[in-house]
């Protein structure tokens, strides 16, 4: 009995994962070739991901994928056939307890003037996962001429518009947004710095409908906290000046929050 019972759920786990799917961002339709979001770059610092998963919480993230007709290879343009996913073990550095699909189910991408994607999926399971993780996908270009592999986010100037970074951040259990309660701020709040990237003073601008008591952090790419202050925001627009002489060259998280809610956004120091 209990070998049919195992059966059962095994069963049900391989159905869940197969079924598991995704539908790319129309909004992308007539968008040029790359991928979308783009990857983080220090010219895109609201690229990425930018929604956090967090530990023993669902989580799910949608790349869309528009391929390009050619790509260039030792120097000459060739003719794009297919970019090939390979189903499981494709995606590097997921968290555990997370996997990833694709939308043609088979993960072979075409340059046809339609759109694909690939979901990143799961519930992130092991504490030590928790910072920044740089997520990259194994993948390989079929031309008219030879088959090459190639990584994604690509930063050899093959693909265009998919240079960068896809970094997930990975939060402890109960600090992302997931109920209306911890939604409170993200509804409340809008965040921008200026100038970002900065070398040593950036101006963060917090747009609030009300006003609150909050804590302001700041975080490196490994989860430490580098900074933290009680900050008083008003209803309209607040400047908080940020002095980041101190800090090394990177990318680094600034979150406000009030104990059940966080609001979140990326800042680059580049001196």
């Amino acid at each position: 009995m209990k070998k049919v019972i195992l059966f059962f759920f095994a069963s049900f786990a391989l159905t869940f994962l197969s079924a598991q799917s995704c539908s790319p961002d129309l909004l992308y339709q007539d968008s040029a070739v790359g991928v979308y979001p783009a990857p983080f770059t220090m010219d895109r610092p609201d690229g990425g991901i930018q929604v956090p998963a967090c530990i023993n919480e669902p989580y799910e993230f949608v790349i869309t994928v528009k391929v390009p007709p050619n790509v260039t290879i030792a120097g000459f343009q060739v003719q794009i056939d297919s970019v090939n996913v390979a189903t499981t073990g494709a995606v590097q550095n997921l968290p555990d307890g997370m996997s990833y699909a694709c939308n043609p189910p088979t993960c072979v991408l075409v340059p046809e003037d339609t759109l694909s994607c690939i979901v990143l999926f799961g519930t992130p399971t092991n504490p030590a996962d928790i910072g920044m993780k740089d997520i990259t996908v194994n993948a390989t270009v079929h031309t008219n001429v030879i088959s090459q592999p190639i990584i994604l986010p690509d930063n050899t100037g093959q693909f265009p518009g998919a240079d960068g970074n896809y970094f997930l951040e990975v939060r402890e259990e109960g600090a992302c947004m997931v109920t209306s309660t911890r939604d409170y701020l993200s509804q409340q709040i809008s965040l921008v710095n200026s100038p970002n990237p900065f070398g040593y003073e950036t101006t963060i601008e917090v747009t609030s409908l009300s006003r609150e008591e909050l804590t302001f952090e700041v975080f490196d790419l490994v989860g430490k906290r580098v900074h933290a202050e009680k900050v008083t925001i008003l209803a309209g627009t607040n400047r908080i000046p940020f002095d980041g002489s101190q800090l090394q060259n990177g990318i680094y998280h600034y979150s406000f929050s009030n104990g059940d809610s966080r609001v979140s956004n990326k800042m680059v120091v580049l001196k």
